[in-house]
């Protein structure tokens, strides 16, 4: 069984998606950006909306809730550097390529970074073009957003 629930927040309404247990998605889109259909729930995301809100009103650097992402072996790999960059921070999409393994895939770094399922959780607003801000999945002036939101 899935289960979602939609929070509001500095940048509108975010919806969350998950099993049980596993956080799923996050769509910084409200529920319309979510991938599937769920059964309503208020109250199975408590810890991951209160640490949300904590990000965005006290800033939280990190989360230790459940999460689970299903990606390929490279993009697994793609996402786990992403995680080791710090809040604040930020790194380019040549840095991600390196750092899995494949210093040509920059481009490929791009189009998982835009299917992020877990933005926020897993900052791909972190990574940026060598030569300006590069994409986001969610829009620049968010991108802008979060990165100004990590820096004050």
């Amino acid at each position: 069984m899935l289960w979602r629930s939609k929070f509001i927040s500095p940048i509108g309404e975010i919806a969350l998606l998950g099993d049980r247990i596993h956080l799923l998605e996050i769509s910084l889109k409200g529920p319309k950006g979510l991938s599937r259909k769920a059964k309503e729930s208020s109250s199975r995301f408590k810890k991951e909306i209160s640490q949300l809100k904590e990000y965005f009103y006290e800033g939280r650097k990190d989360f230790d809730f459940d999460f689970r992402l299903e990606a390929s072996p490279f993009a697994l790999k793609v996402y786990g550097s992403m995680q080791e960059i710090s809040y604040g921070k930020t790194a380019s999409y040549s840095d991600l390529a390196k750092a899995a393994g494949s210093k040509k895939a920059f481009r490929a770094v791009g189009t998982i970074c835009g299917n992020n399922l877990l933005p926020i959780v897993i900052p791909c607003h972190r990574v940026l073009a060598k030569n300006g801000l590069g994409g986001f999945s969610s829009g620049i002036k968010l991108k802008k957003f979060l990165l100004e939101l990590e820096t004050h």
